[in-house]
Parts: structure tokens; sequence; C-alpha cells
């Protein structure tokens, strides 16, 4: 495999949606004390999200996690409560659940769609199961997407939807987020479009709906300096990712006078309490968010267009990939192949072969804590194996779509 020797920097995974329109916003916000007042604009971008999913009650979160800490509130998870989760997710969603008291329970997932493999769903439940997180990762929607579902709704479970990645993603043309009970949203860095940090939570189901609002009451506003952070590291985002002038982004963090907002808070790490899990959406993100809106099927047909272009490369190289199964249209947030296990825990040859930043989703069963779960062997070998690759490659990169 030879290095690509068209391209000056590698094309990278995340932040990667934001234009020069995100740019002003956050400039804006950095120079408004006010920019967390009012919640107008996100009760606009609410109504509109509603509107395009064409299902359920939407209320915006700091985050994806903080939506589904939400969702588990308003669908009455209580200690006690067990969650059947696949064992190829992250500790945002971990920690989303036991901060309600429930307890996630690794099932398996399928290799083709990486979603939860129906049989294992079965094996799993116990008489403590009360929910399901149905995870289209990658933007994908899993093999047994209708089974699970029919497997839930037999034994009178609770479905969530993770649609985290897949924002555009449908199932016999139907959206992603309008089955089951529940959804969650995210428009964090790495996501179909990025706020940084953002979430939207819908509930399907008039007495999940009065406990959202109950627990939208108890959300906190996120304090002016977190919200400065947050548009600071939009702006360094869209200097260091999109335009590629890193003294660019240096000089929008000093400006600002804010560090960089993470990705993970340091008590996600170790399970403590994380009071971002309770942060509702303040008016800034929710017009970032609202004005990348407008390029959602943009970005979708791009993304699209890359997949298909990176399964011609994997087809070449001889590596195994996901597939789209049929009735689905994936969002293809990012392209995953199976490498050996050497190459994704040194990715870098990969990378500069390829010209792209090379994602790890996932390295455990719950990302990127450390965790063994000898009865999900699929998933461990995903996460020994699996690797993912941007899927917004600009004009001209040799391996964007011609």
């Amino acid at each position: 495999m030879s290095r690509v020797s068209a391209v000056d920097r590698p094309v990278p995974l995340l932040s990667t949606t934001l234009d020069r329109r995100a740019l002003e916003i956050a400039r804006a916000a950095c120079a408004n004390p006010e920019a967390t007042a009012g919640d107008e604009a996100v009760r606009a971008w609410e109504r509109r999200f509603s509107v395009w999913l064409g299902r359920g009650h939407a209320r915006g979160l700091g985050s994806g996690r903080a939506a589904l800490r939400a969702v588990a509130h308003a669908l009455e998870l209580r200690p006690g409560d067990e969650v059947i989760v696949p064992a190829f997710t992250c500790q945002s969603v971990i920690n989303a659940f036991r901060y309600a008291g429930a307890e996630p329970c690794y099932a398996d997932i399928e290799a083709g769609g990486f979603g939860l493999d129906v049989d294992a769903v079965r094996t799993a439940i116990t008489r403590s199961t009360r929910a399901i997180l149905v995870q289209h990762t990658f933007g994908l929607v899993g093999r047994d997407h209708e089974a699970v579902l029919a497997l839930a709704a037999e034994r009178g479970l609770l479905v969530i939807e993770d649609c985290a990645h897949a924002l555009g993603a449908t199932w016999q043309g139907k959206k992603m987020g309008t089955f089951g009970d529940a959804a969650i949203f995210s428009f964090e860095r790495g996501k179909v479009l990025t706020t940084v940090h953002g979430g939207m939570a819908v509930v399907h189901g008039e007495s999940a709906k009065e406990r959202l609002e109950a627990w939208m009451q108890l959300s906190r506003r996120p304090a002016p300096e977190q919200v400065r952070s947050q548009m600071a590291s939009v702006q360094h985002d869209y200097w260091m990712n999109v335009a590629g002038d890193p003294q660019m982004a240096a000089s929008a963090m000093e400006a600002a006078g804010a560090e960089a907002i993470p990705r993970m808070w340091p008590e996600e790490f170790s399970g403590e309490f994380c009071p971002q899990y309770v942060d509702r959406m303040v008016d800034v993100v929710a017009a970032l968010a609202d004005s990348q809106f407008d390029r959602l099927n943009e970005v979708l047909h791009r993304r699209r267009a890359q997949a298909v272009a990176w399964q011609g490369w994997a087809d070449r190289a001889g590596l195994a990939t996901a597939r789209e199964f049929a009735g689905s249209r994936a969002a293809w947030l990012r392209f995953p192949v199976w490498v050996d296990p050497r190459a994704k825990a040194d990715p870098s040859a990969l990378a500069a072969a390829l010209g792209v930043d090379i994602g790890v989703w996932f390295t455990s069963p719950c990302h990127p804590v450390p965790s063994v779960q000898p009865h999900c062997p699929q998933a461990m070998e995903a996460c020994r194996r699996v690797v993912n690759l941007p899927t917004l490659l600009p004009e001209g990169h040799p391996f964007a779509p011609r």
C-alpha cells in the first residue's frame, strides 16, 4: 500500500461540518456575555427537529449523553432495572444509565451492521430487564433491527434508539429515532453534524413527554464560562480541522481567553457523577445546530458517496467492511473496516497510506475504559480489529469520490 503524496495533511475525523456561518455564530457568542440567556432559539430548533423527524416530542440537551440521562428519567428507569446494551459502545452510555440507578448489561453484536444480535439479546434478558438500547453504530442499521424490536414487544420491554451516529439514517423509508419508546441524537465533535457538544432527547407517548418536561425543569443551564469554552472550541476546531490553520486555531483560543472543552470530562472515566449530564441546551448551541441542519442532505450525500469510494478501496485491499442491509439507508458517519489487530493498535501506517485520520471506535465494550466481556466474542473481536475512516473527504483527495 503506497503512501498518499497528494495530501498536505490527514483528513480529520472531528468537527468537519463546521463552516463560516458556525464560526461567526461562535465568535459573536464569545463577545456576548448574555449568550446563555433565553431559550427561544432552543425551542425553535426543537420544533424544527420534531417536524423533520415526524414523530415524538424533542427537547434539546447539553450533549447526547445528557439526552440519554433525560430519556432514562422519562422512561422511569430505576435502581434494580437492567438495560441491555451492545458490547461495542462508549462509557458515556454506561454512565447515563448508571447515574439513573439502572444497570447496563452487555449483549453481543453481529459483524455486518454492528447492531445487537437478536439471539444474544434473548439470552441476556432476565427478570430485571426493563429496556433495550438499540445503537445504530457508525450510522448503520443493524441486521437484526426488526427482530430486536419484535422481541422487545413480545417481552414487554422498552426500546431506546441511540441515534448519536445515525442522524438521517432510515429503515424501510422511516427515519431512525421513530422506532421504539425514545431516542437520542448527538451533535458532539465526531457526529453527523457538530456543535462540539449538544444533544436531542425524543420520547414517544404522553406520559414520557410529561416526565421529560419534568426533567427539563430540573436540568441546569451551563455556566457562562462553560458556554464560552464551547464557543471558543468551535472556533478552534473550524480553524484546525476545516481551514487547516493551526496558528488561527491557537489565536482563537487565546482571544476567547478559554480552554478547549473536552470530549469527555474527568469524572466520566471513573463513573463518578458528572454534572454535565444534567445540562440543557442553550440558544447559541441551538443556533449552531440549526444553521448546519440546512446542509444535512448535502452532508449525507457526501458521506454516502464516500462510503461507496471506501468500499471500492476495501474490496481491492481484500478487507472486510460493514453491510448496508436491504431496506436500510445508512448515514455513514464513519466507514468501518476490519484490519489486523496490530494495525488497530498502531494505525499510523494506515493513516499515512490513506491520508486520513484513523478512528478506533471502539477499543473496549465501554470505550475508552477497559472492559472484557467474554460472553460477547463478536464484540470483543470488533474491539480488537475494527477501525473507521472519515466520510467527509475534500474534493481532490486521492480517495474522494470521482
